[in-house]
C-alpha cells in the first residue's frame, strides 16, 4: 500500500497547497494574489481536462473503429475480387475446354469426310473396274462365239470341199 506518494496524490497535494498555500509552505503568500487559480479555476481546469480527455477517447475510438471498418471493407474487396478472378479463370478454363472439344470435333469430322471421300473415290474405281471387266467378258464371249462360228463355217466348207459336189436325190416314196 505504497501509493500514497503516486502522481494523483501528488497532484491533488499540489493544489491544497497553491489555493491554501501562504504562511511558510514555500509557495508564496496570499491566496487571493494575482495569477494565482482559485478553487473554481482549479474545478473548471480538471472539468475541461476530463472533458478534452473524454473528446480525445471519443475520438481515438472513432478513428479506431473507422480503421477497423476501412480493415473489413478492404478485406471484404479482396475476398470478392478472389472470387470474381476465381470465377472469371472457371469461365476460361470451360471456354478453352469447349473450344479444344469443338476442334477436336472438327479435326474427327474432317477425318470422316476425308476418309469418305477416300472410300467413294475407290468404289468408283472399284464399279469402273468392275464394269470394264464385265464388258471386256462379253467381248471375249462375242469374240470366241464368232471364232467358233467361223472355225463351224470353215470346217464345213472344208468337208463340204471333200465330198465334192454333192446333190441329194429325190426321195422315193
Amino acid at each position: 500500500m505504497n501509493d500514497t506518494f503516486s502522481g494523483g496524490w501528488i497532484f491533488a497535494f499540489l493544489i491544497i497547497a497553491v489555493l491554501f498555500g501562504g504562511g511558510g509552505f514555500g509557495f508564496g503568500g496570499n491566496a487571493a494574489a494575482t495569477g494565482f487559480a482559485t478553487i473554481a479555476d482549479v474545478n473548471a481546469a480538471i472539468n475541461n481536462q476530463s472533458v478534452q480527455n473524454s473528446l480525445n477517447s471519443a475520438i481515438l475510438s472513432s478513428a479506431n473503429n473507422n480503421y477497423e471498418t476501412a480493415q473489413l471493407i478492404s478485406g471484404q474487396n479482396m475476398a470478392m475480387m478472389q472470387q470474381a478472378n476465381s470465377d472469371l479463370i472457371n469461365a476460361i478454363q470451360g471456354f478453352n475446354q469447349v473450344s479444344n472439344s469443338i476442334q477436336t470435333g472438327f479435326a474427327s469430322v474432317n477425318q470422316n469426310i476425308a476418309n469418305l471421300g477416300f472410300q467413294l473415290d475407290k468404289c468408283c474405281c472399284d464399279i469402273k473396274t468392275t464394269l470394264l471387266n464385265d464388258r471386256l467378258m462379253d467381248a471375249q464371249t462375242k469374240l470366241n462365239q464368232q471364232y467358233t462360228a467361223i472355225s463351224n463355217a470353215e470346217q464345213s466348207q472344208y468337208i463340204l470341199g471333200q465330198l465334192g459336189t454333192y446333190t441329194p436325190r429325190a426321195a422315193v416314196l
